[in-house]
């Protein structure tokens, strides 16, 4: 029998006028292994670069990524889930031409500065949901109690993909692809 490997990526797979929330959650809950891109880039850019700013004077909001985080390490430490497997992608400062181009190393000296604080507004959402998909209020008290920094820190303790030790986009996804398809098999 053939598998068929399937690969969500929301600006792809979502439908345009559907909900983002849910078309998000049931890939999510759908997936075996989940790939989120973690991105820091010059400026406290970037996907977890923005995290940054989580708690910064007391600033808040839902955030997509640390949702899509929330959500993946939960769902990976239930054991009736789909979810087998956390491999982030990790993104670095883009390189000049000059520099060789392509992407440099992701900078973990910089994951310091995010709050160790929770996020109420995002992981009070990340509660409804997991509430909604059947996890013990235990399990979810557990996640509305981590910090930024702690959920980002769940994820990197996962071996991941460097994009700066490939060459050109195709060449990362080409990496993590495989790598996510190993993963898969192993299962």
């Amino acid at each position: 029998r053939k598998e068929e490997a399937k690969v969500f990526l929301d600006r792809e797979c979502l439908q345009d006028g559907q909900s983002w929330l849910a078309g998000f959650v049931k890939a999510l809950v759908a997936s075996m292994v989940v790939v989120p891109l973690l991105s820091w880039t010059e400026e406290d850019a970037g996907s977890v670069g923005e995290l940054s700013r989580i708690g910064d004077r007391g600033f808040d909001r839902v955030d997509n990524l640390l949702l899509e985080l929330i959500l993946a390490t939960a769902l990976r430490e239930e054991p009736a889930a789909a979810v087998q497997a956390v491999l982030p992608l990790l993104i670095g400062p883009a390189r000049t031409a000059a520099e060789g181009g392509g992407f440099g190393a992701f900078p973990f000296h910089k994951l310091a500065g995010l709050s160790d604080e929770p996020s109420r507004a995002t992981n009070a959402q990340a509660g409804a949901i997991l509430r909604h998909l059947g996890l013990s209020e235990v399990k979810v008290q557990a996640v509305l109690g981590r910090s930024v920094k702690q959920v980002v820190g769940l994820v990197l303790r996962n071996q991941g993909v460097q994009a700066s030790q490939w060459e050109g986009v195709e060449g990362v996804v080409a990496e993590c692809g495989t790598r996510a398809l190993k993963t898969v098999l192993q299962e």
